[in-house]
């Protein structure tokens, strides 16, 4: 399903909390779980960013209502006028970008939370220094949240779902590839190629699951994920690929029907997460300590003994990059059967 302005700014209450959220999946399905004590006070929330979260987010059990940035970034008079029209009670600017924090304080909305830096710090009524936060990135979204809603308390976290009309898409896909019942899900995407596990990785853990007769199927968006689910289905014919086939609500609805979801250090990882759905996160160049999906039910494996752990860079200058590429096939499979 496609958003447009049009098809979504009806149903925006008044009086909401505006939450703006990155372009990134990761992060706005922490952001989800960040805000679920706001949530549970029954305050209406009205999530803020591109089209192509506000189609995963529209209808869903996360926001009240949604609104899609036009194409382009947003200028900054056309978003104070927006938020004067649904008269905004609170503005949460949880990017590091500060034009949404700039367009709360010129239409005055009453509470706009963001970070310091960038000037944010005089533009907000609560903010922190981000780069002086320590903890799992959740942890952070909330201790900001909390700068303006100092009340809230402890909750029952309830698992995001997609609309309903995702979640029928999703039953007709898992009825068509006959994966009823019980399935884990490969997911082969990641932000950049270094956070990727490698082909052979897949196609090894692939074997052994089908040895076990464990079903299974490959998500992914187009592009890259595509190539390398082609280039998995050489290695072994037949399996089931839905890569570049179903927007992110309908993936969701997937994540949500998985027993096990297999992923690298990616969005789909946190979205298994915040479904309360079991997931096995590869790590790599990245920090599990800040990054992991936010659950009780994540395993996080990374290759020991290596020193360039935790580089965060987007390139690799070791040979094979083996944080990746050299990750056992076998251990991805035991946390598979554990969890199964």
């Amino acid at each position: 399903m496609s958003l447009d302005r049009s098809s979504i700014v009806g149903d925006i209450p008044q009086k909401a909390v505006w939450v703006r959220v990155p372009r990134f999946i990761g992060d706005s399905m922490m952001i989800h779980q960040a805000l679920e004590p706001l949530r549970a006070t029954g305050v209406p929330l009205v999530a803020w960013g591109s089209a192509h979260l506000m189609e995963l987010f529209e209808g869903s059990t996360a926001f009240n209502a949604v609104y899609a940035d036009p194409i382009g970034k947003p200028g900054a008079m056309e978003s104070v006028k927006v938020l004067r029209k649904y008269k905004a009670a609170a503005v949460i600017n949880l990017p590091r970008s500060t034009r949404a924090l700039l367009a709360a304080y010129l239409a005055r909305v009453p509470v706009r939370l963001g970070w310091r830096e960038a000037g944010g710090r005089v533009m907000a009524t609560g903010s922190l220094q981000f780069k002086g936060l320590k903890g799992h990135q959740v942890e952070r979204y909330h201790a900001l949240i909390h700068k303006g809603f100092p009340n809230l308390g402890d909750v029952i976290h309830r698992p995001f779902r997609p609309r309903p009309e995702a979640e029928a898409q999703a039953v007709e896909a898992l009825r068509e590839y006959n994966l009823e019942g019980r399935f884990i899900l490969l997911s082969l995407g990641a932000m950049s190629w270094n956070k990727r596990l490698g082909t052979a990785v897949w196609v090894d853990l692939i074997h052994r699951l089908l040895g076990q007769g464990i079903r299974f199927a490959m998500i992914g968006g187009s592009g890259e994920d595509e190539r390398q689910a082609q280039a998995i289905t050489e290695f072994v014919p037949g399996i089931v690929d839905l890569t570049g086939l179903y927007p992110l609500s309908t993936t969701a609805a997937l994540v949500a029907r998985a027993a096990v979801v297999v992923a690298n250090d990616s969005g789909i990882g946190h979205m298994a997460a915040a479904c309360q759905v079991p997931v096995i996160s590869i790590f790599g160049p990245t920090t599990p300590a800040v990054s992991a999906p936010y659950s009780q039910a994540t395993t996080v494996l990374q290759k020991a003994g290596l020193d360039c752990l935790g580089c965060h860079r987007f390139d690799c200058p070791v040979e094979g990059h083996p944080c990746m590429n050299a990750i056992e096939a076998q251990r991805i499979f035991e946390a598979v059967k554990a969890y199964l």
